[in-house]
């Protein structure tokens, strides 16, 4: 029998948003901090469970019964949250050479392959409430890999709408992001935070200058 643990409600944070995609953000919970080096958001399955309900991938209810059930079986936490670290690498390869206008590797492709078809092994079509027949994830609530299957999910919706077209590359911390701006002139991942330290940056230098 499961043991619910109540735990404090984490509010949304905004750096971990700047993607404006589930996928994306993903991708950018490995990422460049201010100082050259590197930052992993997720360090076990906890986090990721976190992450997800903070960028509002699943809900608090959905987050609560994953964190217990992680909790209960700690074998197969660590398992699930050591899949979706390889994914989340294959999705940085899949999406970082697709928008360097490279070949993707066929071993890349295969692996996403791979995760895309355990994916669909949960999803059926069902009638929603407007009368219409869409495809759903069916009674995956419990499962652990909730989280990931959501991100999977997305990522092939980039792929097969060509949606992926409008991912761009932050020049600040390396970040992907979607630029849905109308001119599509969008360059950083945040103009809150990269942005404003690159115009600081500018700034500084061309008042050394005078």
């Amino acid at each position: 029998m499961n043991r619910t643990v109540r735990r404090p409600r984490r509010k949304p944070a905004a750096r971990l948003t700047d993607g404006g995609n589930h996928a994306l953000n993903f991708i950018n919970t490995f990422k460049k901090d201010r100082k050259g080096g590197f930052i992993d958001l997720l360090t076990n399955y906890e986090s990721l469970v976190n992450w997800a309900q903070q960028t509002d991938l699943i809900n608090w209810d959905e987050s609560l019964g994953l964190w217990n059930e992680g909790n209960c079986n700690p074998p197969e936490a660590e398992l699930c949250y050591c899949t979706a670290r390889s994914a989340r690498n294959t999705l940085d390869e899949l999406f970082n050479d697709l928008l360097a206008g490279r070949e993707v590797h066929p071993l890349v492709i295969d692996r996403f392959n791979d995760q895309h078809n355990h994916v669909r092994q949960h999803l059926r079509y069902e009638t929603g409430t407007d009368g219409m027949i869409r495809e759903h994830f069916y009674n995956i609530n419990e499962d652990m890999n909730l989280p990931l299957y959501l991100i999977i999910a997305e990522a092939a919706r980039l792929l097969d709408t060509g949606l992926w077209r409008q991912i761009k590359k932050c020049p600040a911390c390396g970040s992907l992001f979607m630029d849905v701006s109308r001119a599509h002139n969008r360059t950083w991942c945040s103009p809150k935070t990269c942005g404003s330290i690159k115009k600081s940056q500018r700034y500084y230098q061309l008042k050394k200058v005078a």
